[in-house]
């Protein structure tokens, strides 16, 4: 762990604009304990998580145990005196983003860290980490959720949320928080007034919307550069109808989905849209259920990435036998007929398959590199990669191969 700590060290502290490394004395209190100490000190110090500054601690103070003593004085390695307050870093929507998703598991782990230094060697630039997932919890301490539900309780495994992103801006990262919006099992289950089937909050319910703007709120004040909304969208329930008799599926998606442009540009923070690739193929029915008119959402939007991943449409899909054996024809496809559909006035940055469901003749880096270069082919304007357990091995050597390419 102390190699950890050194890396944290030298990461942080030769960037410009830290501070020199110095201690700080510690006089244990009555009560105190290790794991208390650290949850005290670490805004301000180098490590990454709880974990890390009690082993550090330990390491520094030449302590074999958790035991400690009232009165004993323990050297805190201290980087600076308040809490870090990273800010958006504001781009243009036709930055080239080239990026991973990272779990909220990684995310509140050094792996974030290592993942981002990868990218850097190889040309990318962008990491989506799981802000709130499809269990509805936050990923990082916040009270939004129990304002209004007080029975929401959840694990946050992202200790300190600032530190991450300052972290990661140092990096030079550009930081997405993926927002899972109407998917949410714990507050579905919290809040059984909101809930429109097991598992899904109405849309159309105001209470349900002030919730999610406060989640972005506070994610923008954080310093995100970009939100990224994620089960934007009605359940494929087989109804078009709403709680709302005015009003279709889509003019509810539509409308709260400008509320939440208004919001996000206002403050100069990027906002993306995640689409199931098979709405491209714009059947009507679906569009009336799920609420995704992607002609009704391209003003308030400033990324579309649509999931085109190979592995997901159906075999025998437009006369193919195995879709997830034709990765260029697949991602091309798609790019090709969403850039038919919204032009220039949104842009195209889709999500790539990096993990090898139905890949029947190999799945290797040579298979990822095939659907960067059909995205870029087609024209897209950067790309993500998705791994869900963020197993990226293969993906770096296709980002190098590239980069090799490029020079």
């Amino acid at each position: 762990m102390k190699n950890a700590f050194l890396f944290a060290v030298f990461i942080i502290v030769c960037l410009p604009g830290f501070p020199a490394y110095a201690d700080l004395v510690h006089t244990v209190q009555k009560g105190d304990t290790l794991e208390g100490i650290a949850e005290k000190y670490l805004p301000y110090t180098a490590s990454y998580t709880r974990k890390e500054l009690v082993t550090d601690i330990r390491e520094m103070n030449d302590i074999e145990s958790d035991i400690i003593s009232i009165g004993q004085r323990l050297n805190i390695p201290v980087l600076w005196d308040t809490q870090l307050s990273p800010k958006s870093i504001g781009q243009e929507k036709t930055f080239p983003s080239k990026g991973v998703y990272v779990n909220k598991w990684s995310a509140g782990s050094r792996k974030i860290l290592l993942i981002a230094d990868r990218l850097n060697i190889y040309g990318a630039n962008t990491i989506v980490f799981d802000a709130k997932d499809v269990m509805g919890g936050l990923s990082h301490k916040s009270e939004v959720p129990h304002s209004f539900s007080p029975a929401a309780r959840y694990v946050a495994p992202i200790e300190d949320i600032h530190k991450m992103i300052e972290y990661l801006h140092r990096m030079k990262i550009h930081v997405v928080a993926r927002v899972c919006v109407f998917r949410d099992l714990l507050m579905a289950d919290s809040m059984h007034h909101w809930c429109i089937q097991p598992g899904w909050l109405n849309p159309a319910d105001p209470e349900v919307q002030d919730y999610i703007l406060s989640v972005i709120r506070e994610l923008i004040h954080l310093g995100v550069d970009e939100i990224q909304l994620d089960y934007f969208r009605y359940p494929a329930d087989g109804l078009t109808s709403t709680t709302d008799a005015n009003k279709t599926r889509v003019d509810v998606i539509a409308g709260f989905l400008k509320t939440i442009h208004d919001l996000t540009s206002s403050s100069n923070v990027l906002l993306s849209l995640d689409i199931f690739a098979i709405v491209i193929w714009k059947q009507d029915d679906d569009i009336l259920r799920v609420g995704q008119d992607i002609n009704a959402m391209m003003p308030n939007l400033d990324i579309i990435s649509p999931m085109l991943y190979p592995s997901h449409f159906n075999f025998d899909f437009a006369g193919v036998a195995n879709p997830a054996d034709r990765p260029y024809l697949f991602v091309s496809r798609g790019v090709q007929r969403l850039k038919e559909m919204v032009g220039d006035e949104v842009i195209i940055r889709p999500w790539l398959q990096a993990f090898p469901l139905r890949v029947k003749t190999g799945f290797d880096p040579a298979f990822i590199q095939t659907q960067i270069v059909a995205a870029q082919d087609s024209g897209a304007i950067g790309w993500l990669l998705w791994s869900p357990g963020n197993h990226y091995q293969d993906s770096y050597t296709a980002m190098e191969k590239l980069l090799m390419i490029e020079r």
